[in-house]
């Protein structure tokens, strides 16, 4: 086995970039440690002296004034202007003198060099004697305009050579400190331009180390690294599928046995995949050939898997694979799915939904019922999938489906058309138990009719009484003979929405009667349904009824005729009472009624019709909301023979 090298690459990298830092570094520190002095320098004669000069100038053109006025204070006329002038000046001096040594202060915040500040402390002692002259020299010009005022010409020459040899030597003192000030700035102005040289120097050795310094870690990190390359291109290759190319010869250091160990890896997975690919092979045949759908959710929520049964059964979205389980829409379609997931994924060993409605899925755009009748019924069971996870995660899960809608529907039919048929069975044998006593009771009443034709207008109101009630059972008994004798629909391609706007205008007059506004819509380009137009006018008529039976104050009742699902939908909508939830749920049920001479055969005896049409009838009402029944047909299939 190789030695391994003391510094893994990790370190050695880091170590040569570390002393790149440091190279780099240092040239920045050294840069803004020179830019800082030479800063400092030049803040020194912009800010401190260059302001000083200024000051002790105004105060050098300000005495030059003021010596000018001097010599003419005895020559003028008007002497007032001048005296003006020269108080003006007096109280001016003294003021810049205050600015200048103000400024000498400023100077000395700004650090300046140790020859500086003993120079700067020698003018602020000169400026402060100036200033201390000027004083002094108060009480003589006081005395001189004394004298000019009163007319003492002798003694005011004597005082103004005196003062005029005062002012000459404020004047001296004053042009002294401003060369020394000149001085300064050109001394610190010198130093500012060899302090920047110097620095330029530095800097210019500091960049060149420091290039050749990263020049030398680049090229090293370039050597080290370069198996890199071929390792990341050998691992595209194998995520390709290629497992056939090796990697060439490798180094002694970490990537070189990353490299070896990649290899034992790749033909780890080569030998793995062989098998794999069988067991994928013969799980993907399995769920291809499954009837049931299966759907596989991870623990993250993310639909992992879908067979072909799931596709055709949910109507998934496309490219859903990949993407949150919410954005399938089952969990909105199916009630209770949401929970059975819930329930797997967080340690439940199955969950079990029995006979749910999937709800049918729903196109932007697109025309589906609201809550039509074509939705399918599933059995759904829910199982964990794949390995426990720890506390706290969920679990996947595995989702199979199957569609019992036609079994369902087949029992549905069978229990309907066994109870029909006893029934029938029932009402032919009732029926005529009682239509030949009522025939004899019929001809009783109409001979008893007769003997009473003198008697009281009481007697006739009895009479007739029981005639209406005769006529009532009468009629009860012809439909419970219509239900137990209806024929087989005779089935014919018709044109729906012509039958429904010739049945609207047969029922339009007893509507109207009724106070009743009837409103047809129906859609162009309806396909084509086989019916038998005699049982559908009944339905119709029916419907029609009970729409007029619901609202005695009158209303409206709105009839649509619609393509709707592979089909035509037919809607009637009235405004009348509307009924309870358990009135709607039992409206279907023989003999049931919410009316009080109702015999609560027409709606069975119409979803019958229907459902012997191959088609399916529904109902949605409210209390105060008025009912709406809704009836689909399939459309009719030229490649199939109707009865």
């Amino acid at each position: 086995m190789a030695r391994r090298p003391r510094l893994t690459i990790p370190r050695r990298v880091f170590l040569a970039f570390a002393l790149l830092l440091v190279v780099s570094g240092s040239a920045l520190l050294a840069s803004f440690i020179t830019h800082e002095r030479t800063s400092a320098t030049l803040s020194l004669v912009h800010e401190g002296y260059l302001p000083l000069a200024l000051t002790v100038s105004e105060a050098r053109a300000t005495q030059s004034v003021f010596g000018n006025l001097l010599d003419r204070v005895l020559s003028e006329r008007n002497a007032a202007s001048t005296r003006a002038w020269l108080s003006a000046a007096r109280r001016a001096r003294p003021a810049t003198l205050d600015r200048a040594i103000a400024g000498i202060a400023e100077i000395e915040k700004l650090a300046p060099p140790a020859g500086d500040r003993a120079s700067l402390a020698k003018q602020r002692r000169e400026l402060r004697r100036i200033k201390t002259m000027l004083s002094k020299g108060e009480a003589r010009y006081e005395e001189l305009f004394q004298s000019l005022d009163a007319g003492d010409r002798e003694h005011a020459e004597r005082i103004l050579a005196d003062l005029r040899a005062r002012e000459r030597a404020i004047d001296g003192r004053l042009r002294a400190v401003w060369a020394t000030v000149l001085r300064r700035i050109d001394n610190t102005s010198e130093r500012a331009t060899a302090e920047q040289d110097r620095a330029l120097a530095v800097l210019a050795a500091l960049i060149a180390f420091a290039l050749l310094v990263g020049i030398g870690v680049t090229w090293w990190s370039q050597r080290v690294l370069s198996p890199l390359p071929r390792l990341q291109e050998r691992v595209e290759a194998v995520a390709r599928g290629d497992l056939a190319h090796r990697l060439g010869p490798n180094t002694d250091d970490e990537i070189g046995r990353l490299g070896r160990e990649f290899e034992r890896m790749v033909e780890a997975i080569s030998a793995r995949d062989q098998s794999l690919k069988s067991l994928q092979e013969m799980q993907a045949q399995i769920l291809a050939d499954l009837r049931a759908a299966v759907l596989v959710v991870d623990g993250e929520s993310v639909l992992r898997a879908e067979n072909p049964a799931a596709e055709a059964l949910f109507e998934l979205p496309p490219r859903v694979l990949g993407e949150p389980f919410e954005r399938a829409g089952l969990l909105q379609r199916i009630e209770g799915l949401e929970g059975a997931i819930e329930e797997v994924a967080t340690g439940e060993a199955r969950a079990v939904l029995s006979e749910v409605a999937l709800e049918p899925a729903r196109a932007e755009g697109g025309d589906r019922p609201s809550e039509t009748e074509d939705r399918r019924q599933l059995n759904v069971v829910v199982t964990p999938f794949g390995e426990r996870p720890g506390p706290g995660r969920r679990a996947g899960v595995l989702i199979v489906a199957e569609d019992v809608t036609e079994e369902l529907r087949t029992k549905v039919r069978l229990i309907q058309s066994e109870r029909l048929a006893a029934i029938g069975r029932m009402a032919a044998h009732v029926t005529h138990e009682v239509r030949n006593p009522l025939s004899s009771i019929g001809l009783n009443v109409e001979l008893l009719e007769e003997e009473l034709a003198g008697a009281g207008e009481e007697a006739r109101e009895l009479v007739a009484a029981i005639h209406r009630e005769i006529e009532h059972l009468t009629a009860v008994t012809e439909e419970y003979l219509r239900v137990a004798r209806l024929p087989n629909p005779q089935l014919e391609p018709e044109h729906l929405g012509d039958i429904v706007q010739n049945m609207a205008e047969f029922m339009r007059p007893e509507l109207s009667a009724a106070s009743i506004d009837l409103q047809v819509l129906v859609a162009q380009d309806l396909p084509l349904v086989a019916l038998d137009e005699t049982q559908m006018r009944q339905v119709l008529i029916n419907l029609l009824k009970n729409a007029r039976e619901a609202m005695p104050e009158g209303g409206r009742v709105r009839v649509e005729v619609r393509p709707q699902a592979e089909g035509v939908a037919v809607r009637v909508a009235d405004q009348g009472l509307g009924m309870t939830p358990d009135q709607r749920a039992r409206i279907f049920d023989l003999f049931y009624t919410t009316k009080e001479t109702g015999s609560g055969l027409g709606l069975p005896l119409s979803q019958q019709i229907v459902v012997a049409h191959g088609g399916l009838m529904r109902c949605q009402s409210a209390p105060d909301e008025g009912t709406t029944f809704e009836l689909w047909f399939p459309a009719y299939a030229r490649d199939v023979a109707v009865a």
